[in-house]
């Protein structure tokens, strides 16, 4: 019997840093695991369409594997309307969803290489507080994962860190920086949860230093750790059982 398809599911629109990044992930999953087929896709935005693959004439299952970053559990909704697109369009294939990549604490040391880079290119001698910031707050086991994740990153660096996002109010990265600078911090950095590099990501970025923040760190991109984590989701997802949270208690 022919293993599934496995279809890593990005966030957002097929832009070309993130068309490069995906492509990087694939090949890794492909060189460690040559037996089982891969290929991309991308769930869009509000200003994109979603970008399904075309299947090859042999395929007849896939399992979409969400490289988000926010949700745990459940899948965005963005991932379920593209398996219903491809359902709709391919009656003969089937389709499962896997459980999203979702936040782990093994990321915060990722973040952390992504840091040192951004703080030695801009010539950063201090850092004085810290913002983990995601493109949305995620679902809720999602949720109070990056709540735990900023507790243990400030208990690692022993400065103050704070939630952010891109969606707007409160928790907004700039709203958020704007908040550490009137408490008096002067040195703030941002370290970026998103996948890859897209429009979204700039205008987060920006909006983070042009609220005062010193630096913002690189997105995570093709890292190991999000092959390995895929690569589990799939099995999970292609066996009908539930893999453990990584980096869990």
């Amino acid at each position: 019997m022919t293993a599934p398809v496995l279809l890593l599911v990005m966030p957002l629109a097929a832009t070309g840093q993130a068309t490069i990044a995906a492509h990087r992930l694939r090949q890794r999953l492909a060189r460690e695991h040559p037996h089982v087929e891969t290929a991309i896709s991308f769930a869009g935005s509000q200003t994109a369409p979603a970008t399904p693959p075309e299947p090859k004439p042999d395929w007849s299952e896939v399992v979409l594997v969400p490289v988000d970053l926010t949700h745990l559990k459940e899948p965005p909704e963005s991932v379920r309307a593209l398996a219903e697109l491809l359902s709709a369009s391919h009656p003969d294939l089937a389709v499962r969803i896997s459980r999203p990549l979702g936040p782990a604490p093994a990321l915060l040391g990722v973040i952390d290489d992504r840091m040192r880079m951004a703080t030695h290119r801009a010539h950063t001698q201090e850092i004085d507080a810290l913002v983990l910031s995601s493109p949305d707050a995620g679902d809720r086991r999602g949720s109070t994962m990056l709540s735990r994740m900023s507790r243990m990153w400030s208990q690692h660096h022993h400065i103050p860190v704070r939630q952010a996002s891109g969606s707007s109010g409160a928790l907004h990265v700039a709203e958020v920086v704007h908040s550490l600078r009137r408490e008096g911090r002067r040195h703030v950095a941002v370290g970026s949860l998103w996948v890859s590099i897209s429009p979204e990501s700039h205008e987060h970025d920006l909006a983070a230093l042009e609220a005062g923040a010193e630096v913002v760190s690189a997105p995570i991109g093709d890292d190991v750790l999000l092959a390995q984590w895929a690569f589990e989701r799939y099995c999970s997802a292609a066996m009908g059982s539930v893999a453990e949270d990584p980096g869990g208690d």
